[in-house]
Formats: C-alpha cells, structure tokens, sequence
C-alpha cells in the first residue's frame, strides 16, 4: 500500500471524474455508455481508449494502459504515484495527513534542506550578476559565450574566494551552521569554525524534474586541479538518481521524441542556448539504472554525445547496455576529435550538431564497427572475441524480434553461421531469464514487429468470472462455493480472487477503482482495467457463471493431468519405480474425478 491511508485515496476519488480529468488532457467523444478517444500513450488511427464515468476506470486496448484516475494522471504527467494524489488532492481540496518523504528522515529537515539550497542559488545568482565586465568570471563567461538570459534559467553562479561568504550569508539569514553542514554547503574547520565548499568557481545548481535545487557542481575558470567540485550527497541530493537540466529538457523530449546526453554542464548549457532544448547530462558519472528509468518517463529513445575519444572505450560502450535492459533504445553520436557538445556548437552552430545527431548509429552497429576496426575478422578466433564481446550486448536486448535481428546481422557482417551465434547465446544465457532458443529466434524474425503492448494473460473465463464478481457481490459467494484462489491459472487473477473473498468475508463491497489502490504492489493497473472495461454484454449471467467455473475446473484438471503426466516420466526415466506407481494412481483417480 501507499503512504497515504485508502480512506483519503478514496475521498479524493469521490471528489475526482475521471472523464473531467482525462478531458483535461485530451478530447473525449462520448461512445454509448463511456468515452472513446485516441490513445495518448501510443500512436493510433482508430480510438481504442475507453473511458467509463460509471466504473471510473480507462482501458486503451490498443497498448493495454489502464486504471484509475491516479494512474492516469501518474502516467500522463510521467510523475509518481504521491505526486499524482497531490496533484489531485489540490483539485479536489482533499487535505493530505503529514507523511515521512524520506525512509527514516524527518519531513521537516527535507524541507529546511531544499530552503538552504534555494537561499544559495540566489546568493551565488547574485554574486555573478554583480561582477563588473572586468573580472575573471565576467571574463571566463564571455569567451564560453554564455548569454545572461541562458545564466538566469540556470541560475548559474559565482563562489568568490572568500571562505566564509555563503556560510556568513546563510547566519544573517538564520540558519545555523550545522545545518549548513547537512547541506553539504558548509564545511567543519578547526576550533568548531566553518567555510564554504565552495571558493572562486562557477556554480551550477542541480535541479529534480519539479526544479528544486537539490545540490551544486562547481568549476574553476582555469587549468588548476580539481576541475570540478560537487556537493556531498544529502538527505535530498543522490546523485544517481538524477540527471542535469532535465527539468527544463523534458517538454522538448517528449515533443521531440527523443533525449541528448552529454557529459557536462555547460554542454547542456550551451546546447539549450542554441535551441537544442532536449538535452541533459549525467552529472560527470556513468549512466546508472535509476537515472534511465527516471528519463524512461519521458521517453524511449536515447543519443548519447561523446568525443572521438570516449567513443571507442569499450567500457564506456559497455556501460550502455543498460538502456537495453531497461527497454531503452540508444544511439550514439562521435563528434569530431578535440569537440565536447559546447566547444562543437559553438564552432559549428545548431545545424552542425544536428547533422552529428542524424548520424549516430544504434548501439549494436556501433559497437560491432569498434570490434571490427580492432580485430582482424579474417581470423576464427578474432570472430569469436567479436561474437563474445557483442553478445554480452544483445543478451540484455528485451525484445524477442530485435535479439533475432541483431543475431542475424551479427552473422552476416562475420560470415558464420546463425545457428552457431545462438549456440554461443545459449551458452552465455544459462540460467539467464533473458536467453533463449535458436527456435524461439527464427520464429521472432518471422512475426511482424509493433508497438509494445502491455500484456495480459487472463483466460476468457476467467476474465468473465471476475468481471461478474466485481459487478455483483452475490456472484463472489457462488464462486467461493465452487473454486479456490489456486485454481485459477493467472497468478493476477489469483490475488484479485483472494482479495474478493477477503473483502466478501467482512461483509466489505469492493469495486474496481479502489481495488487497484488496495492491489498496487502485487496487480498492475491495467490488467484490472482490461478485466472491468469489456464492453461485451452479457446476457444470461446465471449460465456464464455456471459455464466459467466448469471451464475453469476443466483447465485446472488438464493443468494437473500434465503436471503429473511430467512427474512420471521423468520417474520412469530414472528408474524410480515406487515413485512412478505412486503417481500412475494419482493420474488415474483425478481422471475418474468429474471437472
């Protein structure tokens, strides 16, 4: 369950339409009983998203997307599942109970955090916009053609040399220097005194996607070492879970369908200034799972910016293997040698860099180039070093049709085999979950690729029944006579069945918009939504409820038959007499029995 109790879930739910708040975010044509409009998850042509004012649920059945109005707002705005009740909590006027934000951290120093360190963006702001024209910094922003209207979005800044300047700052403005400390601002000298982390470097402020200054990176304006100073992580601040500029980038990535990921500040800096609007940074560090899932909210589609340098690295290349775990897809983009991002726009203007982006290459076309430039390919053994290297790439590729696809093309560009590349896959693969046969492969490339949909793998009977039992209480008690959670295939439908029963036991009615708060940790959304939103009618319930639950005691038998049928094979096979007696009655009484 959620943080927030299910009686405010509720409440807020109450307050809330769910085609008042879906045709907020897209028009709705009314369609007999519910709403139809075009899908805003996935590209359609014909509408198959269904709204419905009376179970206040949507179900797309084109990409499977569904639930109730948190889901919706949650997958439409790309934010979590607490921001999403906030959201809707302010429209309804729902007042939210005080909550931990943080696992074992007061709420209260969350806040006096953020508060710290939106006072020192401002003081730092301020600091570089009263510089005269002839200081360093002054001068230093004038030769990286920094515009102020561009410093001012970024809240870029100035740390004079001074030691004490912000801490001092931060005293006349009430705050204590312990908490200074906590902010990673303010360092501990000897005899309990305090100075600034940072001193006579440009500052740049972190901001999450709500563009709350969560920490700070600072650069010098000379050759001297370190290069770059960033803030400690803190209770608010961790560094893997956030990328740089996102919170300005993320309309222009989903408007433009895909996000630009460099090194650096300023590469994120300059490219904004130049109308490159849908570029980011990872903060100077390796790409880490939770910064890709953070921009998977925003979209699928990734290019990744480096030098002629960083782009032959292996390890760097390796590393990207994570956006195909993460059912990502990523490009990649060498600019030219001795050019970052910022030093390339500058010289070769926005159109230049555009031209750098629509050249780069897919991840496994790139990778497989370096290979084949280092390894003589007219060799067997350097093949198998490509074929091994490029495997640990495609192994992590989610999709069925686009692993067969990069085998494929793998066996063509080294003039192997294909069967050969999957037994090598196989081989890397055991005991993956992610493997899997030659086979299962071939008949991959045969079908015709789509959009990814959301699967749900419900028997029609079993979709009926707790359809049935979800719009009249009654049904739960005649299923309860005649079936058991396990019975049911679906390890889905199986916990709605427990939870039902629960509910029925208690004399509780539970319908289907509450149901998916209560089951959030154990049944997604949409598989709810996808039960409850069928619009087939149905005419003579009696007889389906009587039909569903024979079928499904049939298909839970023939589950059993098989599962024994296997037992005693494999018992025969090892020579296990008693064992296979035991389990050739136990096959021929569940025979007998009826369905």
């Amino acid at each position: 369950m959620s943080k927030i109790p299910e009686h405010i879930l509720n409440e807020i739910q109450d307050r809330c339409d769910i085609v008042e708040v879906v045709s907020s975010y897209i028009p709705l044509n009314p369609a007999g009983r519910n709403f139809k409009a075009l899908c805003p998850f996935h590209h359609e042509k014909t509408p198959s998203f269904i709204v419905s004012p009376d179970k206040q649920i949507y179900h797309c059945f084109g990409c499977n997307s569904g639930g109730n109005v948190f889901n919706f707002v949650k997958e439409h705005e790309k934010i979590d599942f607490i921001d999403a009740v906030k959201m809707l909590a302010e429209k309804t006027g729902v007042k939210l109970p005080e909550y931990r934000q943080e696992k074992g951290e007061d709420s209260s120093l969350v806040s006096t955090i953020y508060t710290i360190n939106d006072i020192a963006a401002g003081f730092y702001s301020g600091l570089l916009i009263k510089c005269a024209a002839s200081t360093d910094v002054r001068r230093y922003v004038e030769k990286r053609g920094i515009e102020d209207e561009v410093l001012k979005k970024f809240r870029v800044g100035y740390a004079d040399s001074s030691w004490r300047s912000l801490a001092d700052y931060l005293t006349q403005r009430g705050i204590k220097h312990e908490m200074g400390l906590k902010a990673g601002l303010v360092l501990n000298g000897k005899d309990n005194s305090f100075y600034d982390l940072f001193r006579g470097r440009l500052v740049f402020p972190i901001f999450d996607v709500r563009g709350r200054v969560l920490g700070f990176g600072a650069r010098v304006m000379d050759d001297s070492l370190p290069k770059y100073i960033n803030s400690p992580e803190t209770i608010v601040y961790k560094k893997a879970q956030h990328l740089y500029g996102l919170n300005f980038a993320k309309p222009h990535i989903r408007e433009k369908g895909f996000a630009i990921i460099s090194e650096g500040y300023l590469d994120v800096i300059t490219s904004h200034q130049y109308g490159i609007s849908n570029s980011i940074s990872s903060l100077g560090t390796a790409l880490t799972v939770e910064q890709i899932r953070l921009l998977r909210r925003y979209t699928h589609k990734v290019v990744m910016v480096y030098d002629a340098d960083q782009a032959g690295e292996m390890a760097t290349l390796r590393g990207l293997d994570l956006f195909l775990e993460e059912g990502m897809n990523v490009k990649i983009a060498c600019l030219e040698k001795g050019h970052d991002p910022d030093s390339f726009i500058r010289k070769f203007g926005p159109r230049g860099f555009d031209a750098a982006i629509k050249k780069a290459k897919n991840l496994f076309e790139y990778k497989l180039g370096i290979l084949k430039e280092k390894f003589n390919t007219d060799e067997p053994e350097a093949k198998a070093e490509i074929v091994k290297e490029m495997l640990g790439t495609i192994n992590r590729v989610r999709n069925a049709v686009v692993k067969a696809e990069f085998i494929k093309n793998l066996s063509a560009e080294l003039s192997i085999k294909e069967e050969a590349v999957w037994e090598e896959l196989k081989k890397l693969g055991k005991g993956n979950r992610m493997s899997f046969s030659y086979a299962q492969g071939r008949q991959a490339t045969g079908s015709r690729g789509q959009e990814t949909k959301r699967q749900v793998s419900i028997s029609p009977a079993e979709k009926i029944l707790v359809r049935l039992m979800l719009e009249d209480a009654s049904v739960v008690d005649t299923v309860k006579g005649s079936l058991q959670p396990f019975d049911f295939k679906s390890p889905d439908v199986r916990h709605l069945i427990e939870t039902l029963f629960s509910f029925n036991a208690e004399g509780t009615a539970i319908d289907a918009r509450r149901l998916i708060n209560y089951l959030e940790d154990r049944v997604s959304p949409h598989v709810i939504s996808f039960i409850v939103n069928d619009e087939v009618r149905i005419k003579d319930k009696e007889k389906n409820i009587r039909d569903c639950i024979n079928v499904i005691k049939k298909e839970n038998k023939d589950r059993q038959l098989k599962d024994i049928q296997g037992r005693l094979s494999l018992a025969q096979k090892n020579g296990y007499k008693d064992e296979a007696k035991d389990l050739l009655e136990e096959f021929n009484r569940l025979l007998k029995t009826g369905s």
